[in-house]
């Protein structure tokens, strides 16, 4: 028998929710802190993101929940226990959950003092009940609770009879939990809320109250005079009846909290009014209203968005006894029709405490007009003649319109650099970085969390990272930008953290920006290097003595261990005998002339940063006429785009100055869907398109070889030959336009290639963007064997 009751007072309870270190490196404080910041949480995906880092964090967050319950008669837990009846439901799904959750409230009811917080705490527990779990909290010495619940079987049919008589026991557990018991069963009629309200002088201030909450829960109207009656008798009881008809609403419950305020029960009336489920009605009231209860109305006007009395409140700020509330209020009612008055209010106060203040309301104002329409609005005062302009810098930064980062920029002076420095513009980089080389350290910061929060390009965000590092000034401020960086998981961006491990003011946070990104990063890291500077890093975190960096020295060790040095590169006996030539062996360039900075050998891969442009190329030190190029490579990052050019000149662009350029490109991606036929990978580019291959993932090697005899160019990747073709015949003969012209209708991409009959050139690697190695290149001199 008992239970089949507690699993009906488990189900009970769990109508009831309405009464009631994770990825993001959150611990478990703030875990709990940001649950209850957004509770009650309306969309169920968004239920779903903080509710599963709260029960991962069990038992502590749940003890650390359960720990910050009031006294029911204080009416403070509704977040606490929403919160908490959301991690059990959320853990029922999953049974490591579920354990982790019991456990922290087992500890929680062995600590929790108060009856009311322990009656909770066990229903819940209840809801997550294994067997062994119901027994411990059932037990019948547990606490008064778990007793009065045998007592609810006696009025279990749901006639009510039993309530009013129940309402006058002592025992409070008992009382609360046959009102509970109605509520939850859909008991609650009008009959049985007048014949508890027959025994409402009869019974106990502390029942009174009880009595007087369950009305106000279950929104009962039709007491609503009992309850405006114990509201003007003062007490405990009042403010149980404000609460119930701020919950029932009305217009006369409306009248009788508005007068409330200012008195005894100000802060309950303004509660009640705050939650309100109808439009409030001030205005009258504001304008009569004096004392304690005018402020309060202009703050609940703010609190409620009350827009019908927004130029009643700002007429008010010019007021000498409420201006200052007046002005506190008015963010919170300001319209666009107000926008003109209060920005002209805002450049001529000659009260300077007040200017923060007066932009508030003008930001508030312009939040209904689009950020074009703010920005005009704003622009008609900033380039006219008004005193004190500066102070609408900030608005016009707030637009984020790119007309507002000119302006801005155009002005130059430092409150225009300061407001550019609030800017989510990214345009607003230029001049902040341009200031910051005049030493200005603010705007030097402010183009740090620009870039570090728009600059999607990890390259570029690195190199401007690491540009404003230089410029820093202040140790606190490079630390800083070491933690951007640590965020931006690049091979330069290690390179320069390990660089200050032995800056004495520096070396934690680059200890730290350095395991971040050996830990995130797909590029590689020179063998030496990575392993001294991660040695460095071991002895930085092991001083610490802390135990958070004894993991991370720990996690460290393992990554050293994975760590080989590498093998030099070499060919098979098959190709030796065909008289192959290494190009690259994993160790050197050697072989090759151009661009050495974007083309990095590091552990046996030739590792590609080389921006698009002549300039970016790394050539073969040889010519070659005919010949069998071989090489591996592998994508590293969506949409990567590299070349092979085929005897080009140094220089130039081989796709038309070379004989060709046969593609290398990541065209799976989808940046590229609108790809043309002949820049597909492997084509011959502009001449002959490939057949269109499905690349391996990304971080899987590939395997290519282009053999080019004459004419002739075949491409073939992975065993699949995708271009087999003679590029004299694909145009025909007519590498230029027969009439002179740049229109060539022989070629697909009706270009001029007027390198394409080269009888000899280098072969390149064209840069075009970082993300790309290759490896194992080398080269069969075909002319040789002739």
């Amino acid at each position: 028998m008992k239970r089949t009751l507690y699993i009906i007072i488990a189900a009970m309870l769990l109508s009831l929710s309405s009464f009631a270190q994770d990825a993001r490196n959150r611990s478990a404080e703030t875990i709990v802190q940001d649950v209850l910041a957004i509770v009650p949480i309306q969309k169920q995906a968004d239920f779903n993101n903080e509710m599963q880092p709260l029960v991962q964090a069990a038992p502590k967050s749940i003890t650390m929940l359960a720990a910050m319950l009031k006294p029911a008669a204080q009416r403070a837990n509704a977040k606490v226990e929403y919160a908490i009846h959301g991690a059990v439901a959320f853990a029922s799904t999953k049974e490591a959950w579920a354990a982790n959750v019991r456990e922290g409230l087992k500890q929680a009811i062995a600590a929790q003092s108060d009856k009311d917080a322990k009656q909770f705490l066990e229903n819940e527990l209840r809801l997550l009940s294994k067997e062994n779990d119901v027994t411990y909290v059932a037990h019948p010495a547990s606490t008064s609770y778990a007793q009065a619940y045998d007592k609810l079987v006696n009025f279990s049919d749901g006639s009510g009879k039993e309530l009013p008589k129940t309402l006058k026991s002592k025992d409070h557990a008992l009382r609360m939990q046959a009102l509970k018991y109605y509520t939850a069963n859909n008991l609650v009629t009008d009959e049985l809320a007048a014949s508890v309200a027959k025994k409402y002088k009869s019974l106990s201030e502390e029942a009174k109250c009880d009595v007087i909450y369950w009305i106000g829960d279950n929104k009962k109207a039709s007491q609503k005079a009992l309850l405006m009656q114990v509201a003007a008798e003062g007490g405990k009881p009042a403010k149980a009846a404000i609460e119930a008809l701020g919950k029932i609403g009305g217009a006369d419950a409306q009248k009788v909290l508005i007068d409330q305020l200012g008195g005894a029960n100000d802060a309950e009336a303004y509660s009640a009014l705050c939650s309100f489920p109808e439009k409030l009605n001030l205005s009258e009231a504001l304008k009569a209203a004096t004392g304690e209860k005018k402020l309060s109305l202009l703050k609940l006007a703010s609190a409620r968005h009350y827009t019908d009395a927004a130029k009643d409140i700002f007429d008010l700020t010019q007021d000498k006894t409420y201006g200052d509330a007046a002005l506190d209020a008015l963010p919170g009612v300001a319209t666009s029709n107000l926008s003109k008055a209060i920005l002209g209010a805002l450049a001529t106060t000659h009260n300077t405490q007040d200017i923060s203040k007066w932009q508030k309301a003008a930001s508030a104002s312009l939040q209904t007009l689009s950020v074009d329409d703010q920005y005009k609005e704003l622009s008609q005062f900033v380039n006219n003649q008004i005193p004190n302009k500066e102070r609408l810098y900030p608005l016009l930064a707030a637009t984020g319109t790119d007309a507002s980062v000119a302006d801005l920029e155009k002005i130059g002076d430092a409150a225009a650099i300061a407001a550019l420095g609030t800017s989510s513009n990214y345009k607003a980089a230029k001049p902040l970085l341009a200031a910051a080389k005049k030493g200005d350290e603010k705007a030097l910061m402010n183009y740090v969390r620009l870039v570090s929060s728009k600059e999607q390009n990890l390259d570029s965000r690195s190199a401007r990272l690491s540009e404003a590092f230089e410029l820093a000034q202040s140790v606190e401020n490079k630390k800083s930008i070491l933690s951007k960086l640590a965020g931006t998981p690049t091979r330069n961006a290690f390179l320069l953290a390990s660089k200050q491990l032995d800056n004495k003011e520096l070396s934690y946070a680059a200890a730290t920006a350095a395991k971040e990104i050996i830990n995130k990063t797909t590029e590689d890291i020179e063998y030496d290097v990575a392993k001294s500077s991660l040695e460095k890093c071991i002895n930085i975190f092991k001083a610490t003595g802390d135990a958070d960096d004894g993991y991370a020295v720990d996690a460290l060790r393992q990554k050293l261990s994975e760590m080989k040095p590498v093998e030099p590169y070499v060919l098979s006996d098959e190709e030796k005998k065909q008289g192959f030539e290494l190009l690259f062996d994993g160790t050197n360039l050697d072989n090759f002339v151009g661009n050495k900075v974007g083309y990095v050998p590091i552990n046996g891969c030739i590792n590609v940063t080389a921006n698009y442009g002549n300039e970016s190329n790394l050539y073969t030190k040889k010519e070659y006429r005919d010949f069998i190029f071989r090489f591996e490579f592998c994508f590293l990052r969506p949409g990567v785009n590299n070349g092979v050019g085929i005897r080009t000149p140094m220089g130039v662009d081989a796709a038309y100055y070379g004989m060709c350029e046969c593609q290398i490109l990541d065209h799976d991606a989808p940046i590229y869907a609108g790809l043309r036929e002949y820049q597909v990978h492997g084509s011959v580019y502009g001449v002959i398109p490939a057949k269109r291959i499905k690349h391996k993932p990304l971080g899987e090697w590939s395997e290519e070889e282009i053999r080019v005899q004459g004419n002739h160019i075949t491409v073939t990747v992975n065993g699949e030959v995708i271009v087999d073709g003679d590029i004299k015949e694909a145009c025909q003969g007519h590498n230029v336009a027969p009439d002179g012209s740049d229109n060539n209708p022989y070629t697909v991409d009706h270009r001029n290639h007027p390198g394409m009959f080269n009888k000899t050139g280098h072969i390149g690697f064209l840069g075009h963007g970082a993300g790309l190695k290759f490896r194992a290149v080398r080269v069969l001199d075909l002319s040789k064997k002739k």
